[in-house]
């Protein structure tokens, strides 16, 4: 277990960080085609106004500073997230610095985005019905097992 409060802060960093880079690098590549990160922030000030659903986010009226909305957002969910992994394999007498173990918790994350986020902007169960050129699921599983990996390498690093 860590010895101070900043550790998993740093683990939660490293791990999102990890995502977002894997995941611009895959999208170049064109193996993913995610959500634009304006529409997540677009989102993210909705909910703050207590409009969670809609029928489509795109249509929403957009807001000013969409992206700086988002980011600070997810890396505050991603940085929970992680603490969340440190605490439950402390708990469970399991190992964090297991790369399975980081693996399948980043694709149980999957489930926010997929039961939650998803179909909350419109796009139904697990992102069927995403907009136009988008690869929802795919993205989203893709993105989440990047995730994971960044889990591994943060407690890993701080572990060390």
């Amino acid at each position: 277990m860590f010895t101070n409060a900043w550790q998993p802060f740093i683990v939660g960093v490293i791990s999102t960080f990890s995502m977002d880079l894997l995941t611009a690098a895959a999208k170049g590549l064109r193996l993913v085609a995610p959500l634009s990160p304006n529409l997540v922030g677009r989102w993210f000030a909705s909910v703050a106004r207590a409009q969670l659903v809609h029928a489509d986010i795109a249509r929403a009226t957009p807001v000013d500073f969409e992206l700086l909305i988002a980011l600070p957002v997810h890396y505050a969910i991603g940085t929970l997230l992680a603490a969340l992994y440190i605490w439950s394999m402390h708990e469970m007498g399991w190992s964090s610095r297991s790369l399975t173990l980081a693996l399948a918790f980043g694709l149980c994350t999957n489930a926010l985005p997929w039961l939650v986020m998803f179909p909350s902007m419109g796009y139904g169960w697990f992102g069927v019905h995403g907009p136009e050129g988008t690869r929802l699921f795919i993205s989203s599983l893709m993105s989440h097992v990047f995730f994971g990996l960044g889990l591994w390498v943060g407690v890993r690093a701080i572990s060390a």
